[in-house]
């Protein structure tokens, strides 16, 4: 389930936000637990989630599980440990990061070495949580890339946001920075800026 699933699903009323009961009840936490996540998460302080810092706030809580030393940065072992897979999502990881082909278990630790050189931009062998954060959103934009032409049009934001023809057009509107009628990957960044 991704991030706009796990909103949907903690939004029982509907009212595109999370209230503290519904975050309580979908993360199975206590109340004190909740509040605390709503002081640090509720950037506008509008006793709510919106979207984004439900995702901001979903990010951190995953980054938190694999962070195993909570040194607030990733290990390249800690993240291999964290990604606990079942045979499908392996096979799904070799495809993509297998360059030379040849399907060797060694591809899964491959793949994590190459996560890492796309995105340790200080090259320190960790994943602090804005790199972890920019992986995690570079990944949610080659969900939605469906023909991987490198640009989300109309039909992909529709798709991805799972929202109508209208709010995908002034959600273009709104992020399109170079006004070519699509988001690109820089400018997905900026819809995600925490």
């Amino acid at each position: 389930m991704n991030i706009q699933e796990k909103f949907e699903e903690y939004d029982t009323n509907r009212d595109g936000f999370i209230e503290l009961d519904e975050l309580k009840k979908g993360l199975g936490i206590e109340e004190d637990e909740a509040k605390k996540l709503f002081e640090q998460f509720d950037e506008n302080k509008d006793g709510k989630l919106d979207f984004e810092e439900f995702k901001h706030l979903m990010l951190k809580r995953e980054f938190d599980v694999f962070d195993l030393n909570n040194d607030g940065k990733l290990q390249l072992k800690e993240l291999m440990e964290g990604y606990k897979m079942e045979e499908e999502a392996a096979k799904k990881i070799i495809a993509k990061y297998d360059d030379n082909k040849d399907g060797c278990y060694r591809l899964e630790e491959d793949a994590i070495t190459k996560i890492f050189k796309e995105f340790d931009s200080n090259s320190d062998g960790k994943l602090d949580f804005n790199e972890f954060y920019k992986w995690q959103v570079t990944e949610e934009f080659k969900k939605f890339d469906k023909n991987n032409d490198g640009q989300l049009d109309k039909d992909e934001i529709m798709s991805g946001l799972r929202c109508d023809e209208k709010e995908a057009k002034e959600f273009i509107v709104k992020h399109d920075k170079d006004n070519d009628g699509t988001i690109d990957l820089n400018e997905w960044y900026g819809v995600w800026k925490i």
